[in-house]
């Protein structure tokens, strides 16, 4: 990895970057704050133990809504958050890679004295980057958002932090994923478009699976399943097992991108 490239990249992504993490800690911190106003409601528990299982499991509500963390799991994190750091995910690696090689402006990185491999690991490197940085000011923000506007309401640390880890590491696959499309497709469009074609169908396929009990089966073809937001925000399921798959498969998907790029044939 170059540091100088690196340092260039994400200072050039750094307005991006801010925008998706300061959008993320205003809608955690809405959520938070219009908790108090759900909790004493006895209305929207009755509502929800009328629903369908399947239902419930697709809004994030699989165990009700009786303390901040089965509404932030069922309110933010079950839909908002995965759209806003998918959205992130796909684009910037687009713009990281495929739209370089699209304006040409790829032909000055590669005329530097920096070999191809270290400038594409240098664009993996802002990408995932970003990711952390926008998980990590949403854990911040919500952890901080608890105590300011909701101090007497339960949000557990632990639990929040598992939940938020990993995310982190679901959006560091789709990047890499991302990163590998923009790294062999044709143009910034192509790219583009199966990026968001394979997220889009990794989260139907998860939807479908958690509506109907007979393609259950369906729910685990996808990534979206480890990143189930109720389980994980009251301290349950194998956050081990699933972030160390989610982290061996970002990794391995990134060199994958990078080991192509390298020997793609380009007009610049």
């Amino acid at each position: 990895m170059s540091a100088t490239l690196f340092a260039s990249g994400f200072k050039k992504n750094l307005r991006a970057l801010s925008g998706y993490a300061l959008g993320m800690v205003f809608y955690v911190w809405l959520f938070i704050w219009v908790f108090p106003s759900f909790a004493g409601s006895r209305g929207l528990n009755l509502l929800l133990r009328d629903l369908p299982q399947g239902l419930l499991r697709v809004l994030g509500y699989s165990v009700g809504v009786s303390n901040l963390s089965g509404f932030l799991g069922g309110e933010f994190y079950s839909l908002l958050y995965l759209l806003i750091m998918g959205v992130y995910a796909v684009f910037s690696a687009s713009r990281l890679m495929a739209h370089l090689i699209d304006n040409r402006s790829m032909a000055y990185l590669l005329a530097s004295p920096v070999s191809r491999g270290r400038v594409a690991t240098t664009q993996a490197m802002v990408l995932v980057s970003g990711v952390l940085v926008i998980g990590g000011i949403t854990t911040a923000g919500g952890l901080l958002g608890a105590h300011w506007f909701a101090p007497h309401a339960s949000l557990p640390a632990g639990p929040f932090l598992a939940l938020n880890l990993v995310g982190i590491l679901l959006f560091a696959v789709v990047a890499a994923y991302s990163f590998l499309f923009s790294c062999i497709a044709p143009d910034e469009r192509s790219a583009l478009g199966l990026s968001a074609a394979v997220t889009l169908l990794m989260y139907g396929i998860h939807v479908v699976g958690d509506l109907s009990s007979r393609v259950q089966w369906l729910a685990h073809l996808s990534l979206f399943t480890a990143f189930n937001s109720q389980q994980l925000i009251h301290g349950q399921g194998p956050v081990l097992a699933d972030s160390l798959g989610l982290a061996a498969g970002a990794i391995v998907l990134l060199a994958v991108a990078v080991a192509l790029f390298q020997r793609r044939q380009l007009s610049l």
